[in-house]
C-alpha cells in the first residue's frame, strides 16, 4: 500500500522499512545498560513512549515524516524483545531458560498475527493513518499498565543499581561477552538466520508471494498469517522439546544446530520446489526459527547474571543490524532487474535469497570450526 501511495521502488521501499531495524540495532548497547541497571519495567515503559511518538508521526502521512516516525518505533521497540529475555534469565533457572524463551517469542508472534491478514481487513474499513493512530494509544496503555502493575525482581535490580554509574566500565562488560567462546561460536548462527527472517517475515516474503508465486493481496496476507502462526507454533513446540531433550542429555547447542539447519533447508527449497509448495516452505521457514532463538538462552547461560541484559543486547544488536543490512541488500539486489507493472522477476528474488542462504551456510561451517573452544566452554559451564 504505502509503496503505491508513495511511488517507491524496491531499494527505497526496502530502505524505508529496514530503518526501524537500524534504529533497533542502535539502540541496543544503552538498552542493555538500561536493563542491568533499571531493570526491565522502567526502561520498556520508558521506550514505549518514544515509540508511540513514532507511531503518530508516522500516521501524519508524508514521506519525511514516514522515515522519522519508523526511526523512533525502531527505538521504542528496542527493549522489548531484549527486556523479556532478560526477564527470563533473572527469574528462571538456566536450564529451563530455552523453555521460557520459547514461550515468550510465540506469545510475540501473536502481534506478527494481528499484522497480516486482520490488518489487511483493518484498512478495508479505516485509512492506515487511523491504524497508526490506535496503535500509539495502545502503546502509551502498555506503557501504563507495564510501569504500575507489572512486578521486578528487585533483588537482581537493585545490585546492579548500587554500583556507581561508570559508561567505560558498563562497555568493557560488552567486550567481556564478546570474547565468550559460546558466543563467538554461536552468535553468527544465530545473527545471519535471524537476519533473514526479519528481513523477510517483514517485507520480502511477502513480496515474493506477489512477484514469484502470484498470489494476490488478500491470498498473500492469508500465507503470512500462516507464517505468523508457525513462528509461534514452532517456538512452543520446539522450546517444549528441547527442554524434554536436555532432560534426556541431549544439549540445547545440539537442538539449535539441527534446527538451524532444518531452517536453513527450508530456504533452500522455496527455490528448487514448484511454486504450489512455496506457502508451505514460508510455513516451515517460521516453524524453525526457535533454532536461532535458543542462542539467547545458551548466552545468558554463559555469562554471569549481571550482565544477561547486555549479552542478550548485543545479540540482538547484530541480530537486527544483519536484517537492516539484508533487508536492504535485498531490495538493491531486486532492483537490479526491471519491474513491469510492478512485479519483479523470479531471477531476482531467487538471486536475493542464494545469497542470503549462503552467509547463514557460512555461518553454520564456522559453528563447526569453532568445536573445540566452545565444548571447551560448554565443559566449563556444566563444572561452574
Amino acid at each position: 500500500m504505502l509503496q503505491q501511495e508513495f511511488a517507491l521502488d524496491a531499494a527505497t521501499l526496502g530502505l524505508m522499512t529496514s530503518l526501524f531495524l537500524f534504529a533497533v540495532a542502535g539502540s541496543q548497547i544503552f538498552t542493555g545498560i538500561l536493563l542491568d541497571r533499571l531493570g526491565a519495567r522502567r526502561t520498556v515503559a520508558m521506550l514505549l513512549i518514544i515509540a508511540a511518538i513514532g507511531a503518530m508521526l508516522f500516521a501524519a502521512g508524508n514521506f519525511t515524516t514516514l522515515l522519522v516516525g519508523r526511526l523512533l518505533i525502531g527505538i521504542g521497540m528496542s527493549g522489548c524483545w531484549t527486556a523479556a529475555f532478560k526477564v527470563n534469565a533473572d527469574w528462571w533457572p538456566k536450564d529451563r531458560l530455552a523453555l521460557a524463551n520459547g514461550a515468550i517469542i510465540g506469545l510475540a508472534g501473536l502481534g506478527s498475527l494481528a499484522a497480516t491478514l486482520p490488518t489487511r481487513l483493518l484498512l478495508d474499513v479505516m485509512p492506515w493513518n487511523d491504524l497508526f493512530v490506535w496503535l500509539a494509544a495502545l502503546t502509551v496503555g502498555m506503557a501504563v499498565i507495564l510501569f504500575t502493575l507489572v512486578p521486578e525482581n528487585r533483588e537482581k535490580t537493585s545490585t546492579a543499581s548500587a554500583d556507581k554509574f561508570n559508561l567505560f566500565t558498563e562497555l568493557q562488560g560488552f567486550g567481556l561477552i564478546m570474547k565468550n567462546p559460546v558466543f563467538i561460536a554461536i552468535a553468527p548462527v544465530s545473527i545471519m538466520c535471524q537476519g533473514a527472517w526479519l528481513s523477510y517475515q517483514g517485507l520480502w516474503a511477502g513480496i515474493w508471494l506477489r512477484d514469484v508465486t502470484g498470489l494476490a493481496p488478500t491470498p498473500v496476507a492469508t500465507s503470512l498469517l500462516f507464517l505468523a502462526i508457525c513462528i509461534v507454533i514452532g517456538n512452543l513446540c520446539l522450546g517444549l522439546v528441547a527442554d524434554i531433550l536436555i532432560r534426556l542429555r541431549v544439549s540445547l547447542f545440539q537442538s539449535m544446530f539441527l534446527a538451524c539447519c532444518l531452517y536453513v533447508l527450508a530456504q533452500i527449497l522455496i527455490i528448487f520446489l514448484p511454486a504450489s509448495a512455496t506457502t508451505g516452505l514460508w510455513m516451515l521457514f517460521g516453524f524453525f526459527l526457535a533454532g536461532p532463538i535458543f542462542a539467547y538462552a545458551l548466552i545468558s547461560q554463559a555469562v554471569p547474571a549481571t550482565h544477561s541484559g547486555r549479552a542478550v543486547s548485543l545479540l540482538n544488536l547484530f541480530a537486527t543490524l544483519a536484517g537492516f543490512l539484508m533487508q536492504y541488500g535485498i531490495g538493491a539486489v531486486v532492483n537490479q532487474w526491471v519491474a513491469i507493472d510492478g512485479i519483479y522477476p523470479a531471477a531476482a528474488h531467487i538471486t536475493a535469497l542464494v545469497a542470503v542462504i549462503c552467509v547463514q551456510l557460512a555461518a553454520l561451517v564456522w559453528w563447526l570450526l569453532r568445536r573445540g573452544p566452545l565444548n571447551q566452554a560448554v565443559r566449563d559451564m556444566g563444572s561452574a
